[in-house]
């Protein structure tokens, strides 16, 4: 599997230590179909977004998707697959390990999509990805479901 760096910016790029966008902006179209944001290393939000909850852990995926909602999650891993890129997934950013994310990849971010429902006849709950424990705990336990 080819790194997202040196399949979508060259290897000229790389060996520079700046993988910029060309004119011919090979994220544009997957840029353009999400609600969410597209962020690589030129964006100023880039650092804040890779920046994991155990902060001993330093990755720095090639972009890094945003996503919005599930259409956007359906974008980003087809693009990835049509580009034969790696991929990491990025729930609350929580894990200690820093698994959440690889260096040189395609970062799918689901931090927020922070959907809950709580069924209290059933005694259930639904969560989208990026809910913590925490956000979870504060919307179940007035249902006595923790």
């Amino acid at each position: 599997m080819v790194g997202l760096s040196t399949q979508l910016f060259g290897q000229e790029a790389l060996s520079e230590g700046t993988p910029l966008l060309t004119a011919a902006d090979p994220l544009g179209d997957l840029r353009a179909s999400l609600r969410g944001e597209l962020l690589t290393s030129a964006d100023p939000a880039y650092d804040e977004a890779r920046k994991l909850w155990n902060g001993m852990i330093d990755k720095r995926p090639a972009a890094i998707a945003r996503c919005a909602g599930t259409a956007d999650v359906i974008s980003a891993v087809k693009f990835a697959q049509s580009n034969d890129l790696a991929v990491s997934v990025r729930g609350g950013g929580h894990n200690v390990a820093g698994k959440a994310l690889r260096d040189d990849a395609l970062a799918i971010d689901l931090s927020a999509m922070k959907g809950l429902r709580v069924d209290p006849k059933a005694k259930s709950a639904r969560a989208q990805a990026g809910v913590t424990w925490g956000e979870f705990d504060r919307e179940t336990v007035s249902f006595d479901l923790v």
